[in-house]
C-alpha cells in the first residue's frame, strides 16, 4: 500500500486535495498559511506526492531546527544501517571469579513500559506475561546461584560500545536531571532514571520508596508543610553524583513512579547488581567499569541474554518520542559503522552521508544528535519529505518506519489529535516536535502525499518550550 505523509493541521486540505494541479495545490497551501499560520517567523512546507515528486515547495529548501522531528532520520538510518533484524544483546559473563555485564547499549534494557509487555518463561516452565524491574535483575541473581557461584572478585560493567562522553554539550545544563536529558550509556537501566514515590506527612512529604531500591544513593527530605491546595513537590540532584533532595509538600500520594535521571548510569547497574547478588547471599568484592585498554570481555554467559529488536526500540522512540531511545539508537549505528565506540560524532556523521548518499540535499542536513534535542540540528523539509518518501519505496524498511510511527488519534503524542478525521478516509501516521522557538510536524495519512512542515516563531515560543527550571515537578 501507498502511504502518505502530512503535517500540520492547517495543511490537511491542502495534502490530500492533490487532484488539482501542482500550481494551484502550491497557492491552496499559501493560502491556508496566510488565514492560519504563525504571524512571525518563517514556516517552511514541502508535500511530495505518492511517486515522490515535490509539488510543493514553500521555503523548503531552507535549513531549519526539526526538533523531534530529527528522530524520523535517525530512525531510519537506524534500520538501513544496522538492518531491521538487528536486535540489541546486554549479555552476563563469568570469567574465573569476575562476572562481566557486556553492554550493547540498548536502551530499552528495564524499561518499564516495555518490561509490562514482555512474556517470558520461568525457572519452573511458567509462562508469565508482564515483568518488573526487580523480576529481570532476578534473572541474572538466580542464574548465579543456580552456577554455584557464591563469591565474586570483582564485578564489571564494559559499556565500551559507546564513547565514555554521555550528555551532549548541547544540552541544557540545568536540565540534565529531567528524564528527556536523561544520559546515554552502552549500559543504560530503566531509561537511565530513579523513580520515587511519595506520600503526605507532617513535615510536608514522606519518599516511601524508590524504583529500583537502592541503598546507594543519598536521598535528603528538605520538604516543609504548605498551604497551598496543589501539590508542590520537586527533586533536585547534585550535578555529577547520585545524591537527591526532595523539597516542597504533598497533598496527595504520588503512587506512580516519578522519574528522575541518574548519573553513570553503567556503574549505579553494576551496584544494583551488585547489591542484588549479596542479597542473594554470593559476596561481591570490587565493582567497576571495564577500562578502555583492556581486552574485549570474555566468558562464560550466565543467565539469558536480555535482547531488544530493533523494531521496538524505533517504536518506542517515534511513538513516545524518546530522546534517550534516538540517541542511542545514533551511537550505535554510528559504532557499527566504524567499528570504534559509538559517539555523536560518528552517529551523525554516517546519518549525513547515508541521507545524502539516498536522497542527495547534503546541505540540507547538519546533524548534531539523534533525538533533536540539540538546537544546532538543522534540515529542510524538502531534504525530511524526500528522506520519508525514499524509506517508504524501501520495501525492506517500508513496513516497519511506518509501524514506528504514533497514530493520530489513537497513540503516543498525536492521541488527542486528528479526532473529527474520518478513519475510512485515512489513517494518520504522525511525528511532532517542540523546542523552544520552533515547531515542526510530520504526517503520513494513508492517502496520496508526503508532506513536512517547520516553523520557527517567536510567537509559538511558550506553547512549545521546554521547561528551563532546574527543578523536577509533577
Amino acid at each position: 500500500m501507498k502511504r502518505a505523509l502530512h503535517t500540520v493541521a492547517m495543511l490537511s486540505v491542502a495534502c490530500l486535495a492533490l487532484s488539482c494541479s501542482a500550481g494551484n495545490l502550491q497557492d491552496e497551501v499559501r493560502g491556508l498559511m496566510g488565514s492560519m499560520g504563525p504571524k512571525k517567523g518563517v514556516t517552511s512546507v514541502s508535500v511530495r506526492d505518492a511517486d515522490g515528486k515535490e509539488v510543493v515547495n514553500i521555503l523548503g529548501d531552507q535549513p531549519l531546527m526539526p526538533a523531534s522531528n530529527q528522530k524520523l532520520l535517525t530512525t531510519g538510518t537506524a534500520l538501513r544501517l544496522l538492518g531491521p533484524d538487528f536486535a540489541f544483546q546486554t549479555r552476563l559473563l563469568r570469567n574465573s571469579d569476575r562476572l562481566t555485564v557486556v553492554g550493547d547499549g540498548d536502551p530499552a534494557f528495564a524499561d518499564p513500559d516495555l518490561l509490562s509487555q514482555m512474556t517470558y518463561t520461568d525457572a519452573a516452565g511458567e509462562q508469565h506475561t508482564g515483568m518488573t524491574v526487580e523480576a529481570l535483575l532476578a534473572l541474572w541473581t538466580d542464574a548465579a546461584k543456580a552456577a554455584s557461584i557464591t563469591a565474586v572478585r570483582e564485578l564489571v560493567v564494559d559499556d565500551r560500545v559507546f564513547e565514555p562522553a554521555r550528555c551532549h554539550t548541547d544540552w541544557p545544563a540545568d536540565q540534565l536531571h529531567e528524564e528527556y536529558c536523561a544520559e546515554i550509556a552502552g549500559v543504560n537501566f530503566r531509561l537511565n532514571c530513579l523513580g520515587f514515590f511519595a506520600n503526605p506527612s507532617p513535615r510536608g512529604a514522606e519518599v516511601t520508596r524508590t524504583e529500583p531500591a537502592c541503598s546507594f544513593v543519598k536521598i535528603v527530605n528538605s520538604t516543609t508543610p504548605g498551604k497551598s491546595k496543589d501539590d508542590g513537590l520537586w527533586i533536585q540532584r547534585e550535578p555529577d553524583t547520585n545524591a537527591f533532595t526532595v523539597r516542597g509538600f504533598l497533598r496527595k500520594p504520588i503512587t506512580s513512579p516519578v522519574n528522575v535521571a541518574i548519573t553513570n548510569p553503567p556503574l549505579f547497574f553494576g551496584n544494583l547488581l551488585a547489591e542484588r547478588l549479596r542479597a542473594a547471599g554470593i559476596q561481591v568484592g570490587t565493582i567497576r567499569l571495564s577500562a578502555p585498554t583492556e581486552p574485549a570481555s570474555t566468558g562464560e554467559p550466565i543467565g539469558p541474554v536480555i535482547r531488544t529488536p530493533l523494531k521496538s526500540a524505533i517504536t518506542r522512540c517515534n511513538v513516545d518520542s524518546q530522546n534517550m531511545y534516538a540517541e542511542c539508537l545514533l551511537k550505535r549505528f554510528g559504532h557499527a559503522a566504524t567499528g570504534t565506540p559509538g559517539s555523536w560524532e560518528n552517529g551523525t556523521d554516517a546519518m549525513e552521508r547515508l541521507v545524502s548518499a539516498r536522497v542527495g540535499g547534503a546541505a540540507g542536513l547538519n546533524a548534531a544528535d539523534g533525538s533533536g534535542l540539540s538546537r544546532e540540528n538543522r534540515v529542510t523539509t524538502s531534504v525530511m519529505t524526500a528522506w520519508v518518501s525514499d524509506m517508504m519505496h524501501d520495501s525492506a524498511v517500508a513496513e516497519a518506519y511506518i509501524d514506528s510511527m504514533a497514530v493520530g488519534g489513537k497513540s503516543g503524542t498525536v492521541r488527542k489529535r486528528f479526532g473529527d478525521l474520518d478513519p475510512k478516509l485515512a489513517t494518520v501516521h504522525c511525528k511532532t516536535g517542540y523546542i523552544d522557538g520552533a515547531c515542526a510536524w510530520w504526517s503520513a495519512p494513508t492517502a496520496t502525499a508526503w508532506c513536512s512542515a517547520a516553523s520557527r516563531t517567536a510567537s509559538r515560543a511558550a506553547a512549545c518550550r521546554v521547561p528551563s527550571s532546574s527543578r523536577r515537578r509533577w
